[in-house]
C-alpha cells in the first residue's frame, strides 16, 4: 500500500483533493517507481481519476452506472482507453467491484501476483481488514492541513514493523516503510 499524508494525518482534503496538493515533486517520483515496479494498481474510485501508466489501474465502485458504461456487455471487467480516447503510454483501466477477497482472486485470474493499492482511505481499510495488505510505504509530508480525510476514515487496530525510512528531500519528506508484524 502506498498513501501519502499531512504531519496530523491527512490524505485527502475531500474526495476531489488529494495529499498531492501538499506533495513533493519527489514523493511522486518514489510513488510512481513503486506502483510501477509492480504488476498492477488498484484504487477506489475517487483515486481512479489519477493514472499511472505502464501497469493495469483496477479502479474498484459499487455504481452500477459506471461499471455498465464502462462495460457495455455486461461483464465484470472491462478495458478502456484514457480519456484522450488513446492507448499509446500502455494504459489501461479496469473496474471492479467487490470484496476484497474477490478483487484479489480476479488480478491472480489474470496473472498478477503483486499489486500496488493506491487508497482512498475506504479502500485501504476494506484490503487492510481483509488482511491482504503486507507492506504499507507512508510518505508523511512536512505540512499540517487540520482538516479533511484521514489515512483511515475508520478505526482500526493492526501492528507494523519499520523495515525502512527514507528521506526525499531537504524539507523533511520521508517515506516510512511498514511490514505486517508478525507474532513471535
Amino acid at each position: 500500500m502506498y498513501a501519502a499524508v499531512s504531519i496530523d494525518g491527512i490524505a485527502a482534503l475531500d474526495s476531489k483533493t488529494g495529499i498531492e496538493r501538499y506533495g513533493s515533486p519527489e514523493d511522486r517520483e518514489f510513488f510512481l517507481a513503486g506502483a510501477k515496479s509492480c504488476q498492477a494498481v488498484i484504487m477506489g474510485k475517487n483515486t481512479g481519476s489519477f493514472r499511472v501508466f505502464g501497469v493495469p489501474n483496477f479502479v474498484l465502485t459499487h455504481d452500477p452506472d459506471l461499471l455498465q458504461a464502462h462495460d457495455p456487455a455486461g461483464a465484470e471487467a472491462s478495458q478502456v482507453q484514457d480519456a484522450c480516447g488513446t492507448n499509446e503510454r500502455g494504459f489501461e483501466r479496469v473496474y471492479l467491484c467487490g470484496q476484497p477477497q474477490e478483487i484479489c482472486a480476479k488480478l491472480e485470474a489474470r496473472g498478477i501476483q503483486k499489486a500496488a493499492l493506491l487508497g482512498g482511505p475506504s479502500t485501504n481499510l476494506q484490503f487492510l481488514r481483509a488482511g491482504l495488505v503486507d507492506e504499507i510505504y507512508l510518505t508523511v509530508e512536512p505540512v499540517t492541513i487540520g482538516r479533511g480525510i484521514r489515512f483511515l476514515n475508520e478505526p482500526l487496530e493492526s501492528r507494523w514493523t519499520l523495515a525502512d525510512s527514507q528521506v526525499l528531500n531537504e524539507r523533511g519528506t520521508i517515506v516510512l516503510h511498514y511490514k505486517k508484524h508478525c507474532a513471535d
